[in-house]
């Protein structure tokens, strides 16, 4: 009986554990989200550029992640250390968004939002190795389907 007590008490704060450590993701998720929403209106109305410059600036972005995000695959897989590149994705990402709120260029403005791009792919690897080694094979499908909603949760959130 008793150890059918702790059994339930180590689950229960297991569950509990695991939803804390994606609620960083939420709101990581919702920031990008109201960033979206944003950001157009920041460049045509605030810094005078106009949405081609939006469009070149969401392209280099998306051009540059997509070789980072092997990269920073690569480095999880030789350190073995996974947290860490979370943390740095999320802190460098808030640092950005601060430094991008302080420019009035838009040249500036598009170069930062590729140095975001590169860090915020920074978590994807290690999330998933996290999640991988977190949870046991039958409970991976539901694990990573909670991610996914909570998440596009926190991007639809930022986009309301």
């Amino acid at each position: 009986m008793r150890a059918l007590c702790c059994n339930k008490v180590f689950l229960l704060l297991r569950f509990f554990l695991s939803a804390v450590w994606f609620i960083g993701f939420l709101f990581h998720e919702m920031a990008f989200g109201l960033l979206s929403v944003f950001l157009p209106l920041y460049i045509t109305g605030q810094l005078g550029g106009s949405l081609t410059d939006f469009g070149i600036m969401v392209a280099v972005a998306n051009i540059v992640a997509v070789p980072f995000s092997f990269f920073w695959g690569y480095l999880c897989d030789e350190t073995k250390r996974y947290r860490i590149y979370i943390l740095l994705s999320f802190s460098a990402v808030g640092v950005l968004l601060f430094l991008f709120s302080l420019t009035s260029v838009v040249a500036v403005l598009i170069v930062l939002y590729a140095v975001i791009a590169v860090f915020h792919v920074a978590h994807e690897a290690p999330k998933n190795v996290l999640i991988s080694e977190y949870y046991s094979r039958p409970e991976w499908e539901r694990s990573f389907a909670s991610y996914e909603a909570l998440t596009e949760l926190g991007w639809l959130t930022g986009l309301i």
